[in-house]
């Protein structure tokens, strides 16, 4: 189901393409605990840009383990500050910046996110940036537009991302009113859905809203991830087939230790 658009030998990165690896897909407090999905984040790379989002616990010794080059990000985006997205924040700035040798890279977060940071790791970044929704950057030649989200932290926020191509990512979050509005015409739409179709959780994506949210917004991809504890055991993948069933669009449930290449060629062979 997945080999349209996964570099199965490597997994790597290919110049002038946008590519996205895992570093984990587990959301919510008892897989966390439990490591039952890793939670290590995810990077986005294209052209110039190495972004990792938000680093949970364990996203340097996921790096590792998956092979992925963590020393080699530029910026980090972090959506709150919540355990599960922020946990390994600042030691992955030690690792931006060569242990703490080089004034380098950049973050993106909320105020909360900012505000938790210590002063001597926001001094080595080259430029940190306090988002709030509707807000937008210029780096590295792209632009990320930050999105509102609907969740327990109130200054919660996602991205869209233009570069090479349009990324979106939700960030947690329950579907609202409109929320497609941020996300139409993306070739990748990154979903944080926390929960099956039949398992209702405030503040948090379950599978039915992200459908709506999808057809709404027609990416050319969506790809589901952050998964709780209702969507183990081969439950992601059965509401991604339910999605991509009812909605037609082509829909994955992300993997740990995995990369995608979403180019041209991928995305054709997703229609």
């Amino acid at each position: 189901m997945q080999a349209y658009f996964q570099d199965k030998k490597t997994c790597g990165y290919k110049k002038n393409k946008m590519n996205i690896s895992f570093l984990g897909t587990g959301g919510g407090r008892f897989v966390v605990l439990n490591q039952l999905l890793t939670t290590g984040g995810f990077i986005i790379k294209s052209g110039n840009i190495k972004l990792l989002v938000d680093p949970g616990p364990g996203a340097l010794i996921r790096a590792q383990q998956f092979k992925k080059n963590i020393k080699e990000i530029n910026s980090i985006f972090v959506s709150h500050r919540h355990l599960d997205h922020y946990n390994d924040l600042e030691v992955c700035i030690e690792v931006m910046t060569s242990g703490a040798t080089k004034k380098k890279g950049y973050l993106i977060g909320n105020k909360n996110v900012i505000n938790s940071v210590s002063e001597y790791h926001l001094n080595l970044l080259e430029k940190y940036y306090s988002l709030k929704p509707d807000d937008e950057i210029n780096f590295f030649d792209a632009k990320l537009t930050a999105t509102k989200c609907v969740h327990k932290e109130k200054e919660c926020i996602g991205f869209v991302l233009k570069d090479k191509k349009i990324i979106g990512y939700t960030a947690d979050g329950e579907y609202y009113e409109g929320q497609e509005k941020y996300f139409l015409n993306c070739d990748c739409l990154i979903i944080n859905c926390l929960r099956p179709r039949y398992a209702k959780m405030r503040g948090h994506m379950t599978s039915d809203k992200a459908k709506e949210l999808i057809e709404k917004s027609k990416p050319k991809l969506a790809i589901l991830q952050h998964f709780g504890m209702k969507m183990l055991f081969g439950v992601a993948e059965k509401e991604a087939r339910w999605i991509e069933k009812e909605t037609g669009i082509r829909t994955i449930a992300a993997k740990d230790g995995v990369s995608y290449n979403i180019d041209n060629k991928s995305l054709n062979e997703f229609l």
